[in-house]
């Protein structure tokens, strides 16, 4: 067995630095980040944590291949998406394309991979110990329902997650608690991020 903490949108990690600071994750976890924004140059953020974790420019989605990914001008839309100034497109409301997702932000579309994060948790075991963060504009509702229809969801003990329904026109909070019923029936603790 072990320890796995899969950090769903990244930003400017600010995620990652909660859980470390609060003491869930450690060097003792095996640490993947996956933020498809290239103006937030995760590469270069994750080098300033105190723990080991390798990096995935990808959008979380639910295919290998490639999307198109609207970024978010926080300058623009004025949401106060926290920055450490290098880029006016790295805001924290950036979302794949497909899903719909709804900001008055959007200014600049940009073509990034994404990956089929059901093969991706494929490769963990049943016996391992996987924390998941995802705060992914949108594309929770599409990936967390592959998980589901898959059966990979079923791998992850915790998930912490933001939902973004007032983006989408198709989701509210009915849809949200069926998806979350559904999730915690296959024994997955659920938890709302920020």
């Amino acid at each position: 067995m072990k320890k796995v903490f899969l950090d769903c949108g990244t930003h400017i990690c600010e995620g990652l630095n909660h859980f470390i600071s609060n003491g869930l994750i450690d060097d003792s976890f095996e640490v993947h980040t996956f933020e498809a924004n290239p103006a937030c140059n995760i590469t270069e953020r994750v080098k300033a944590l105190p723990i080991k974790v390798k990096c995935h420019k990808v959008a979380v989605w639910i295919s290998d291949g490639y999307v198109q990914f609207n970024q978010e001008n926080h300058k623009k839309s004025g949401s106060n998406s926290p920055t450490d100034g290098f880029s006016d497109i790295d805001g924290w409301g950036s979302s794949v394309s497909e899903t719909g997702f709804v900001h008055a932000g959007y200014d600049t579309q940009v073509k990034v991979k994404s990956i089929d994060f059901a093969k991706f948790l494929g490769k963990f075991s049943k016996d391992d110990l996987i924390y998941c963060k995802m705060d992914i504009e949108g594309s929770e509702f599409f990936v967390l329902r592959h998980l589901i229809e898959t059966g990979e969801i079923a791998k992850i003990n915790t998930l912490f997650v933001e939902f973004h329904p007032i983006n989408i026109a198709c989701e509210s909070q009915k849809t949200i608690d069926g998806l979350v019923h559904h999730i915690k029936s296959h024994g997955v603790d659920v938890k709302m991020w920020w």
